[in-house]
């Protein structure tokens, strides 16, 4: 079953805001979740739900760029901090193989 958690966060340090997604899929693997971020999957569907939920303006902003969305890790010392992938703009990424 496919879950997604959005929420709308305002930093007032930095006074930036922002959308939160924590994505979680119990039929895919972490691979296949991963490959789902980078394709924009996940970002349509957060861009979709984000419309429903925060109105247009809101999804228009994501598309954009202008509001950034970031997709939590499953790492809990993640979730209680800062820390997130940003999943509306391109970033290099690295990957290790093992074999």
């Amino acid at each position: 079953m496919r879950k997604l958690i959005i929420d709308f966060e305002y930093n007032e340090a930095s006074g930036r805001s922002s959308i939160v997604v924590d994505f979680n899929d119990d039929s895919m693997t972490n691979i296949e979740i991963n490959e789902a971020v980078r394709s924009g999957e996940i970002l349509d569907e957060v861009i979709k739900q984000a419309a429903l939920i925060f109105g247009e303006d809101v999804a228009q902003q994501v598309r954009d760029g202008r509001l950034a969305a970031v997709c939590l890790d499953h790492h809990p010392e993640l979730k209680r901090g800062d820390a997130g992938i940003l999943i509306n703009s391109d970033a290099v990424r690295k990957q290790e193989v093992k074999q």
